[in-house]
């Protein structure tokens, strides 16, 4: 299979890709090579620092959980220093994952959870998500935003930042859903699961958890429009206003 052009190749890197490239409603273009998505930092190789390096990541937005950066901190030194940490903690990920233990629980149940995951995010985390945009508003180099596998906090972070440059909600999806063929992302995740789980995870499972489904982020903008009023209202509310917004498209649109 081929792999889409926007993965980026570098060694020990988890769903690692440019989410630039979207054609916008008003005839521009989000500008490659400024805006960077990914999965944990701690697996790249030392031959992957200079691939990494070579992006000209100004800031790196690390959402994950304090117990996730222990487990698996990002490297300290260049060209990793530039991280900061907006830990986002959906209580319903708990929830996911104690899941597996229950026998009861199917993978219906799962993607139930995956929704409920996305609900909370766009619903309780708005000041995390501000802290994101006021670090894509001042760098003048990539940014970079990242979580554990780079699909779930890190997919509502691009769906939101592709949402402000003003691409169609059909390309927001396309870019969200590509982390069905991060199949690096697939490899890495299922040993764990096997490992803390045993053999209570099937595949449905693994497919529902390890990748994504459009309903996932439909249930986000839903929940956006029930709190906020619409997509508008929700950017508004994390630092988006006109003059911001206009300022952010005039920076990385052409």
């Amino acid at each position: 299979m081929i792999r889409d052009p926007r993965f980026i190749p570098i060694p020990g890197s988890l769903n690692f890709r440019d989410f630039g490239g979207y054609l916008t409603a008003d005839g521009g273009t989000v500008k490659k090579g400024k805006l960077f998505r990914c999965g944990m930092l701690t697996g790249i190789a030392k031959t992957g620092r200079e691939d990494f390096a070579a992006l000209d990541i100004g800031v790196i937005c690390d959402l994950r959980r304090e117990d996730e950066v222990e487990g698996s901190p990002t490297p300290i030194d260049a060209p990793f220093d530039v991280r900061v940490h907006i830990p986002i903690a959906p209580g319903s990920s708990m929830d996911l994952r104690a899941s597996f233990s229950n026998p009861d629980m199917n993978t219906q149940h799962r993607i139930d959870y995956m929704r409920e995951i996305t609900r909370e995010i766009a619903r309780d985390h708005v000041a995390e998500y501000k802290l994101l945009v006021e670090q894509l508003l001042n760098t003048e180099n990539g940014f970079l935003l990242h979580c554990t596998a780079g699909k779930d906090r890190t997919g509502f972070g691009a769906a939101v930042i592709l949402s402000a440059l003003g691409v169609a909600e059909e390309h927001v999806f396309d870019d969200y859903l590509l982390t069905n063929s991060a199949t690096e992302l697939f490899e890495a995740m299922k040993p764990r699961f096997e490992e803390n789980y045993g053999g209570t995870v099937t595949d449905g499972d693994l497919q529902a958890v390890a990748g994504v489904q459009r309903e996932y982020l439909e249930a986000a903008i839903q929940t956006i429009h029930q709190h906020f009023g619409n997509m508008q209202g929700y950017l508004e509310e994390i630092g988006l206003g006109p003059s911001a917004t206009a300022e952010l498209r005039g920076r990385l649109l052409s």
